[in-house]
């Protein structure tokens, strides 16, 4: 499970970097993809949900993996305390880049989808598109951490 969330982090970096890129092409006209109609909007809505909930859940399950592995170099006896504070110091940047990435990646897509709304759709669909995937990130991130906290009261 480790490697698969830090692959995972890499493909949706390149994933916002390319729906910055497809949002920016559409937003001076230069559209890559076809236009949204009705159902091809409420497809993206529940993607973009989903992509949201994850991000915040992913978030929370790879800094528990960070954290991990930072303790566990830690707690070698054989480290010098320069190494010691170069594995917190590492630790927390990996911590940071995560939820950067995990953070905007459904954000930016949301941002590429506002950009191709056609005929048929809401028209207030463009905020919409931006704001579901940051408000299903904070939801999933609160629940992640609550049921963290919950499975670790009750670990042995």
């Amino acid at each position: 499970m480790p490697r698969l969330l830090e692959r995972l982090q890499g493909f949706l970096l390149i994933a916002a970097v390319v729906g910055l890129a497809v949002g920016f092409l559409a937003s001076i006209g230069l559209r890559v993809f076809p236009l949204l109609g009705r159902g091809g909007f409420w497809i993206v809505v529940a993607l973009l949900l989903l992509a949201g909930l994850g991000g915040g859940v992913a978030t929370v399950v790879r800094a528990r993996e960070i954290d991990r592995r930072r303790w566990e170099a830690v707690d070698d006896p054989l480290i010098t305390s320069g190494e010691r504070e170069y594995a917190h110091k590492e630790a927390e940047r990996e911590r940071r880049w995560a939820g950067i990435v995990f953070f905007t990646s459904p954000i930016a897509l949301g941002y590429c989808a506002a950009y191709h709304l056609g005929p048929g759709t809401l028209a207030d669909a463009p905020a919409l598109l931006a704001l579901l995937p940051l408000a299903a990130y904070v939801v999933g991130y609160v629940a992640a951490h609550a049921v963290q906290r919950v499975l670790l009261k009750t670990a042995p």
